[in-house]
């Protein structure tokens, strides 16, 4: 999948425009959701990404083409679909809306933060203010729906001069955060157009059996970037694998020396015994990774962490881990209990706190008083 962001950083740090595409409405039957984008780079010579395909695409790119010799900063239009529109030849009687934008090299700043926000693993959104001549007044990035996120001056600007209310703008910014949708609010002055970008979401999956196969590709389908790591090779092979962006076939410990864990990052640990799990949990609840979670029994997670503790982990880092991990849905077959996981990881990365814990304080109860 092309990274839009990523080449339109690459071509303003080369001092080269480039037109961005952006499908911003829909209505009927159409081949992709708002928030799909391309881009034109060199004057037309390289097109990325898609809007479509078929005649739309191709007059959204010659209309792209004529930004590169003009004056445009924007514009928005509206494309009517039909079976011709469509390579594959499914659509019926659809309609688009794409703001087509020019991106400057002295926009470089503004996407550079917003790529640098995306691989930290932050949820942020992107506004474009468009006034009544379909003319681009303004760019801002925020990193979310809080009164702090909001308290910002270019964001002022751009609702006063779209004459947008924060009264009607701010309700149409939270559910667009909470559905990944596009939205548009409409002023007296103009328009703002918000597009959240939702942030890289790695996935560290230690132990290659059947829980992790079938957690893998379902995390997949969910956004999420998967790594595999297997002490055994025959468990980390990338043809057993084809949606993870990489696998490791190493000892557990010497893995952690090949992966990045940023704040973003979620580890499973889901091996095939007692003593490789506790040894990739001491590692693993070390790290700054958002979740940590190990599967197991309560009596072998309670084992578990109290050799552990022992051992010297500290208390404070042992609390970060969700053990036994995955929501409680009675699952028993590798693929249920994937799928308990996934929702677990799902919840974490929405920012909710009342999952299944990280170690339960009667764990912690345990852990005091191992003879009551």
């Amino acid at each position: 999948m092309t990274d839009i962001f990523g080449e339109i950083v690459a071509a303003l740090r080369n001092r080269e425009s480039v037109v961005l595409a952006t499908i911003v409405a829909s209505s009927g039957s159409t081949p992709l959701p708002p928030g799909s984008m391309l881009i034109v780079k060199q004057a037309g010579k390289v097109v990325l990404g898609t809007v479509g395909g078929g005649a739309v695409e191709a007059n959204v790119i010659r209309e792209s083409l004529d930004f590169f010799g003009g004056n445009s900063s924007s514009v928005i239009r509206q494309f009517e679909l039909s079976e011709a529109d469509s390579e594959q030849g499914m659509i019926c009687g659809g309609n688009i809306d794409v703001l087509i934008e020019r991106v400057r090299p002295e926009d470089l700043p503004l996407f550079s933060q917003l790529i640098d926000l995306r691989n930290e693993g932050a949820d942020c959104i992107l506004l474009r203010g468009v006034d009544p001549t379909k003319t681009l007044v303004g760019r801002v990035v925020i990193t979310g729906t809080t009164p702090d996120a909001l308290q910002q001056k270019k964001l002022d600007r751009l609702l006063e001069a779209c004459g947008v209310s924060e009264h009607s703008f701010i309700p149409l910014l939270q559910r667009a955060h909470r559905q990944e949708s596009v939205e548009r609010v409409q002023g007296p002055k103009g328009e703002i157009i918000i597009q959240p970008i939702v942030g890289s979401q790695p996935l560290i999956i230690f132990g290659g059996g059947h829980v992790g196969r079938s957690l893998s590709r379902l995390a997949a389908l969910s956004g999420f970037s998967i790594t595999v790591v297997d002490e055994r090779e025959e468990y980390a092979r990338s043809n057993r694998f084809p949606e993870a962006a990489k696998t490791i076939s190493k000892s557990w410990s010497a893995a952690f020396e090949e992966v990045e864990i940023t704040p973003s990052t979620s580890i499973v640990i889901v091996t095939n015994g007692h003593k490789s799990d506790a040894e990739v949990l001491r590692h693993a609840v070390m790290t700054r990774a958002r979740y940590v979670g190990m599967i197991g029994s309560r009596k072998k997670v309670a084992a578990t962490f109290s050799q552990l503790l022992k051992d010297g982990v500290p208390l404070s880092a042992m609390k970060r881990a969700h053990a036994p991990i995955g929501l409680d849905i009675g699952a028993v077959t590798a693929e249920e209990i994937a799928a308990s996981i996934l929702a677990e990881l799902i919840r974490a990365r929405r920012g909710f706190q009342d999952v299944s814990s990280p170690m339960s304080s009667q764990m912690i109860s345990w852990f005091n008083h191992p003879e009551a």
